[in-house]
C-alpha cells in the first residue's frame, strides 16, 4: 500500500530521472578518465618502469595498479623542507614545528593518511577527493576489487619514521626493514588487488588449496620489496647526497672501509680538487657499494628460487583437487602460473635490470652510464612475462 501523498512518477519524472543519471554516468566515467590520464602521464614522466609494468596488469586493475604507483612517487616527495637552513621551505618547516609542534612533512603525511581514511570509508562515491590516486582508488572500491587500507598506512609510518631518521642506515638489515615497510607493502596491495574474485577465481582456488603456494607467493613479494629498497638506495644515492645533504648507503659498511659520510658528500658535490683522493674516495665508494648490492642480489636469488618452487608444486595442487574447474583454467596458465599470480612479481625486473648494470660498470654509481634510461625493459619484460622469470 502506498504511503499518504506517495505516486508513481509520471512521464515526465521519469525523463528527469533518467537524464540525471545519465548526466551522473557522463560525468562520473570523466572525472574516472581524466584520472587515468594524470597518473598515465606522471608514470611515464617520474616512473617509466611502473608505466611499462602496467601493460601486463589485467585490466580491470590497471588503473588502481598505477595509482598505487603513483602514491609511491607522491609520498617519496616528502621531505622536511630541505637541509638548506636559509631556505624558505626549511625556515617554514622549523617555524610550524615551534609553533604547531608539526613540521610541513608532518601535515603532509597527515593530508594523506586523512585522504585515504576519507576514501575506505566514505561511501559516497560522487564526493569530490580532488586528487586523481584517491579517485581511482574509490573506484577500485566501487568495483569490489580487494584493497587494504593498512598497507597504506604501513607505508606512511615507515616512510615517515625514514624521514625523522634522516634517511640514514646503520646497516643493509635496517634498509631491508625500510623495505618491507614501503615496496613490500605496494607489492602486498598489487597481490591482493590481482586476486579479486572478479579477475581471476581460478587464482583464488588454486591458492585457497595450497598454504604453501599462499606463503611462497607472500614471501617473494617480501623479498622483491627489500631488494628493491636496497637498490633504490643506491641508485638514489646522488640524489639524497646533492638535494638532502644525506647519505644512504650502510654506516657500518662505510666504517669497513674507513669512507665518511663527509667525504661522499664532498666528492658528489664537486668539492674535492685532488685527483689521488677523488680516485681513493671512488674506490671506497665502490667496494661500499658492492657490499650493500650483494645484499639485494641475495634477496632476488631468493625469490627466483621461490617462483621455481611455486611452478613446481602447482601441478601437484592442481592434480591433488577435485575442482574440475581448476583442472580445466590450469591447461591455460603460461608457465604453469596464472598471471594474477605472476604479473605483480614483475616489479622485480627493473630492480634486477639495475644490479645487473651495477656489475657491469663495475659498481661505480659515478658511471655516466647511470644517468642513461634503461631502454632494454621493454624488451626484457615482454620476454621473461612470456618465460615467466623475474
Amino acid at each position: 500500500m502506498l504511503l499518504p501523498n506517495c505516486s508513481k512518477p509520471n512521464f515526465k519524472t521519469k525523463i528527469i530521472i533518467t537524464k540525471h543519471i545519465k548526466y551522473y554516468s557522463t560525468t562520473y566515467n570523466q572525472l574516472i578518465q581524466n584520472s587515468v590520464e594524470n597518473i598515465n602521464q606522471i608514470l611515464e614522466k617520474n616512473d617509466r618502469s611502473s608505466y611499462i609494468l602496467s601493460r601486463y596488469i589485467p585490466e580491470p586493475a590497471r588503473n588502481t595498479f598505477m595509482a598505487i604507483r603513483a602514491f609511491n612517487l607522491e609520498i617519496n616527495k616528502i621531505n622536511e623542507g630541505g637541509l638548506n637552513q636559509q631556505s624558505i621551505a626549511s625556515k617554514a618547516s622549523k617555524q610550524m614545528s615551534q609553533t604547531l609542534g608539526m613540521s610541513t612533512s608532518d601535515l603532509k603525511f597527515k593530508f594523506w593518511s586523512d585522504l585515504l581514511l576519507r576514501v575506505f570509508t566514505d561511501n559516497n562515491s560522487t564526493s569530490d577527493l580532488g586528487e586523481p590516486i584517491a579517485i581511482l582508488l574509490r573506484d577500485a572500491l566501487n568495483q569490489n576489487l580487494n584493497l587494504d587500507i593498512t598497507y597504506f598506512q604501513k607505508f606512511l609510518q615507515t616512510r615517515r619514521s625514514f624521514i625523522k631518521n634522516n634517511a640514514s642506515f646503520m646497516n643493509t638489515n635496517e634498509i631491508c626493514s625500510y623495505g618491507e615497510g614501503t615496496y613490500s607493502q605496494l607489492n602486498y596491495l598489487t597481490q591482493n588487488l590481482l586476486l579479486s574474485p572478479q579477475i581471476s577465481p581460478s587464482s583464488i582456488k588454486l591458492l585457497e588449496n595450497s598454504t604453501q603456494l599462499q606463503s611462497n607467493i607472500i614471501d617473494i613479494a617480501a623479498h622483491i620489496g627489500q631488494a628493491t629498497a636496497i637498490a633504490s638506495m643506491i641508485q638514489g644515492l646522488k640524489y639524497y647526497a646533492t638535494s638532502r645533504n644525506q647519505i644512504t648507503l650502510p654506516i657500518d659498511l662505510m666504517n669497513n672501509e674507513n669512507l665518511s659520510q663527509e667525504s661522499i658528500l664532498k666528492l658528489f658535490n664537486g668539492s674535492i680538487s685532488d685527483e689521488e683522493e677523488i680516485n681513493e674516495i671512488k674506490d671506497k665508494l665502490k667496494q661500499v657499494v658492492y657490499n650493500t648490492a650483494i645484499v639485494a642480489n641475495d634477496h632476488i636469488l631468493t625469490a627466483q628460487k621461490k617462483l621455481q618452487d611455486f611452478k613446481l608444486e602447482v601441478p601437484n595442487v592442481v592434480s591433488s583437487s577435485n575442482d574440475l574447474k581448476l583442472q580445466k583454467f590450469s591447461k591455460n596458465w603460461k608457465g604453469k602460473i596464472p598471471d594474477s599470480i605472476f604479473t605483480p612479481l614483475m616489479i622485480c625486473i627493473p630492480t634486477n635490470l639495475f644490479l645487473k648494470k651495477l656489475e657491469k660498470n663495475d659498481f661505480d654509481i659515478l658511471n655516466l652510464n647511470f644517468q642513461q634510461p634503461e631502454w632494454r625493459l621493454a624488451w626484457i619484460s615482454f620476454k621473461d612475462y612470456y618465460q615467466r622469470k623475474i
